[in-house]
């Protein structure tokens, strides 16, 4: 991952190499009991859109889905706004991420690193956010 401030995000990176402000997507835990707080910036991931592409299809098999806050059906993912996924869906995500076949080391490394960062949230989370920024 790229290296920060405390109060940035984290950013990880496979390929990307352009302007640190550009189009992406926020990752974060959340909770269904709102009493539990935010989540603080370092907790987050950011991964530009590019990069993104790489887990899009696995992420975007597991729409249409409803939205665990609002019952509103959500049918695809969102590049503008919020998407909450639970937990069970992402079990399917990971899942396919970890069985794809990867010959490239760096493409390995970047997959490895962000199902780490998932699984570690997802230990005590109800799902993880997506939340886009075109």
């Amino acid at each position: 991952m790229a290296s920060r401030s405390k109060s940035e995000i984290p950013v990880l990176l496979y390929r990307y190499a352009g302007p640190r402000r550009n189009i992406g997507f926020t990752f974060s835990r959340y909770d269904l009991n709102m009493d539990a707080g935010g989540n603080a910036p370092g907790e987050m991931l950011f991964i530009y859109e590019g990069d993104f592409e790489y887990l899009k299809p696995a992420v975007s098999r597991v729409f249409p889905l409803s939205d665990p806050f609002t019952g509103e059906e959500m049918t695809s993912l969102d590049p503008c706004w919020e998407n909450p996924i639970p937990k069970s869906h992402w079990e399917s995500i990971l899942s396919e991420l970890e069985q794809r076949p990867v010959t490239d080391a760096e493409l390995q490394d970047f997959l490895n690193q962000f199902i780490s960062w998932a699984r570690n949230h997802l230990r005590t989370a109800d799902g993880i956010e997506i939340t886009g920024n075109l």
